[in-house]
């Protein structure tokens, strides 16, 4: 028995990329330098009081006649990259953030798609509108420059559109679009690295998530 472990270890040691293999896993599942995205971080399990699931979907609207499945593809070649959809409080839109960098808002069929805002005044048509090249690695040295604007939400009562952006953190812009005005680029002293999607409590409060601690987008 002795002598069969040992040929065993032995033929293992004779492959040396099966080895470097195993070696290279357990660097990175262990990662000691806490160079992955979760590196460093201290995780602790929250209880939180939920309905069971079996309630939650003996409730939930179904799409019994699969109208999902009838949609067709619009505005193909016309905007690239789209994110977030929203509504304003009148019902205009959708608008949404686009790959290039703006937030675009549809205006029917006569007038088409329209700029609504940007998250930086470093934004230029020469830089940044690069069409179907916006959503490939092209674009991808130009878009902390441009923005990525990814979570968008209005709020109904002040018509003030609140945004997530890829690079420029939280922002907000008014009714009448434009610039928009940086509210948190920072939090707990920390920057925001990567903000993907927001919330509007009905009290006021924003909520967003930061996909990343360590990494942008990009």
């Amino acid at each position: 028995m002795e002598q069969k472990g040992k040929h065993r270890e032995e033929t293992f040691l004779q492959h040396p990329v099966l080895f470097i293999v195993v070696l290279v896993f357990g660097f990175v599942l262990m990662d000691p330098f806490e160079i992955g995205p979760v590196g460093g971080i201290e995780f602790r399990p929250v209880k939180h009081d939920i309905a069971p699931y079996k309630h939650v979907m003996a409730s939930w609207p179904r799409d019994n006649k699969s109208r999902l499945g009838n949609g067709k593809l619009e505005f193909v070649d016309e905007v690239f990259g789209p994110e977030s959809l929203e509504f304003d409080g009148f019902g205009r839109g959708p608008y949404t953030g686009l790959a290039d960098g703006r937030i675009v808002r549809w205006m029917g069929e006569d007038i088409g798609w329209e700029t609504f805002a940007i998250v930086t005044s470093n934004w230029s048509e020469k830089l940044c509108a690069r069409g179907v090249d916006s959503t490939t690695s092209k674009q991808w040295k130009h878009e902390k420059w441009c923005g990525r604007p990814l979570g968008l939400r209005f709020n109904k009562d002040s018509g003030d559109l609140y945004i997530a952006d890829a690079y420029y953190g939280l922002l907000v812009v008014g009714p009448g679009g434009g610039l928009a005005t940086p509210l948190a680029t920072h939090v707990e002293g920390r920057q925001i690295l990567f903000a993907n999607d927001l919330d509007i409590h009905k009290n006021g409060s924003i909520f967003f998530t930061d996909t990343s601690r360590k990494y942008n987008r990009v």
